[in-house]
């Protein structure tokens, strides 16, 4: 009887110390979230508009991959075109990285045409996102982590860009 005692301390015990070990699969990292709320005012120079919209990214480190929506509305004419631009912060325009319609190394929608819409679609951070500037997924990341990129919907009569928010790691 004493010997099945000690076998089943023993188990128990064994049992115990794996728990508080924890699994022997490495910890996967946790998605990364960005995001940004567009204005008129953001805009550099700003810009008198009752348009106004919202950028989400979310990048899963695990395979890469960056995903992004962004709605507006309320624009003063007709979407043209959507990027993220960078670098730069909130005081300066800076050169398209992301074309929302086409992304390089990704696929993604822009809704033109209207005054409310929607662009959707995604870019692998693994190689370049945009080969006319040189720019690879390791730089956008590291871009997005510092704050210095920013949405921009661009309009008709905006070609400039209408709203514009900055990206901000969440």
């Amino acid at each position: 009887m004493q010997k099945h005692a000690i076998k089943l301390a023993t188990a128990l015990l064994g049992v115990a110390i794996v728990a508080a070990c924890g699994s022997d699969k490495p910890t996967q990292p946790a998605n990364i979230t960005y995001t940004a709320t567009l204005t008129g005012a953001a805009e550099v120079p700003a810009k008198t508009t009752n348009g106004t919209g919202t950028f989400v990214g979310v990048l899963n480190p695990n395979t890469n991959v960056f995903t992004y929506t962004v709605n507006y509305s309320g624009l003063g004419s007709n979407v043209t075109l959507g990027h993220i631009h960078g670098p730069g912060d909130a005081t300066v325009t800076a050169n398209v990285i992301v074309n929302f319609a086409a992304p390089e190394n990704g696929s993604g929608s822009l809704q033109v045409g209207a005054t409310s819409g929607t662009a959707t679609g995604n870019v692998s951070l693994t190689g370049t996102v945009n080969t006319s500037r040189g720019i690879s997924g390791d730089s956008l990341r590291k871009l997005l982590d510092a704050g210095l990129t920013y949405a921009n919907i661009h309009t008709q009569v905006n070609g400039g860009g209408e709203i514009r928010g900055q990206i901000h790691k969440q």
